[in-house]
C-alpha cells in the first residue's frame, strides 16, 4: 500500500491514541479515508481499511466505518465506481455519526432529570457532553488508571462549572451507593457486553448491589454482533504505563478494556433512546459484518 507521509501520520497517530473516545478516533479514521478515496485504488482502499482495524482493534466505530466501506466498493474494480461508491460510505457514516452524538445527547440528558450526584468513569467525549448540559449536578470521577482519563473529565467538567470529586479506582465501588446514577460511555456493544475501559465492569457490579442504575452511552455504529465480535481483540498495552520498575519474577500487565455483561446494563443510550440487553441483542443479530472484515 503506497500512503502518502501525512496519510501514514495519521494512521500512526490513531494506532497509538490511548486518550481520545470511540467516536473521536472513528471521525479521524474517516476523513483519513476520505482522503485516501480521492486517488486511491481499490486494494490500496481496501488494505488501509485493514490497517484502520489492525490499529485500534477494540474500538467498534472504526470496525462499522471500515464494514460500511466494504459494504459499499465490494466486488467493484473501476477505480472511478470505488472511490465515489466508497465516498458517499464514508461520509454518510460520518454523518450519522455526528447525528447520533446529538440525539443521544438528548435521550441521556432526560434521564439524568433530578439527580444529583452522577459517577463516570474514564474519558467519553460523549458523556462530557452529556453532563456539562445538566443543571446542579456532582460528578465522581474516578481516576482510571494508568492513563488518569479521569483527571481529564474533571479538569473539562470542572472548567464548564461543574463540581466533580477527584477519586482513587478502587474507592469508586464503596463510593458509587452516593450516586444517583452512573453514567459511562462504551467502545463497543456486543452479545456479550459492552467494552469499556478497564474497572468498568467492577463498578457495574458495585452498582448492582448498590442498587444504583446503570447506563452506558453508545451510537449503534458501536455495536458489533457475532461473529466478529467473538475475534475483538481487548489489548495489553506498554507496561511501562504503569511502571518502569523491573519485579524479580514477575511481570506488568497492562489491561485497558474489560467486558460489561449486558445484564449488569440498564440501559443502553443510543440515538433511538435507552434499550434493554434484550433489545440490544436483537438488533445485533439484524447486522451483517462484510466477509472481508470476518477474515482478520
Amino acid at each position: 500500500m503506497r500512503w502518502t507521509s501525512s496519510q501514514e501520520e495519521v494512521l500512526q497517530g490513531i494506532r497509538q491514541d490511548s486518550r481520545s473516545g470511540a467516536a473521536q478516533l472513528a471521525q479521524r479514521g474517516a476523513k483519513l479515508v476520505l482522503d485516501a478515496l480521492k486517488q486511491g485504488k481499490g486494494e490500496e482502499i481496501r488494505a488501509l481499511g485493514k490497517a484502520l482495524v489492525d490499529a485500534q482493534p477494540a474500538m467498534a466505530p472504526i470496525i462499522n466505518l471500515v464494514n460500511h466501506l466494504f459494504q459499499a466498493i465490494e466486488s467493484l474494480e473501476d477505480p472511478q465506481e470505488i472511490r465515489e461508491k466508497g465516498r458517499a460510505a464514508v461520509q454518510g457514516f460520518l454523518d450519522s455519526l455526528i447525528t447520533a452524538l446529538e440525539r443521544i445527547k438528548v435521550h441521556a440528558l432526560a434521564l439524568l432529570q433530578g439527580k444529583k450526584v452522577i459517577m463516570t468513569l474514564s474519558y467519553s467525549s460523549t458523556v462530557v457532553g452529556v453532563l456539562v448540559l445538566a443543571q446542579g449536578i456532582e460528578v465522581i470521577c474516578p481516576e482510571s488508571r494508568p492513563l488518569c482519563e479521569g483527571l481529564r473529565t474533571a479538569k473539562e467538567l470542572g472548567a464548564k462549572g461543574i463540581r466533580t470529586r477527584l477519586v482513587a479506582d478502587l474507592a469508586a465501588l464503596s463510593l458509587v451507593k452516593e450516586s444517583d446514577l452512573v453514567l459511562v460511555g462504551a467502545d463497543a456493544i456486543t452479545p456479550e457486553g459492552a467494552v469499556n475501559k478497564i474497572g468498568t465492569y467492577g463498578l457495574a457490579l458495585a452498582a448492582r448491589e448498590g442498587k444504583i442504575p446503570f447506563y452506558v452511552l453508545a451510537g449503534t455504529e458501536k455495536f458489533l454482533p457475532s461473529p466478529f465480535s467473538k475475534t475483538l481483540r481487548i489489548e495489553k498495552k506498554d507496561p511501562t504505563e504503569i511502571t518502569c520498575e523491573t519485579i524479580p519474577h514477575g511481570k506488568v500487565e497492562n489491561v485497558y478494556f474489560d467486558l460489561t455483561p449486558l445484564d449488569l446494563i440498564t440501559g443502553v443510550v443510543t440515538q433511538e433512546g435507552a434499550i434493554a440487553g434484550g433489545e440490544v441483542r436483537k438488533q445485533l443479530e439484524g447486522m451483517r459484518i462484510n466477509k472481508g472484515l470476518q477474515k482478520l
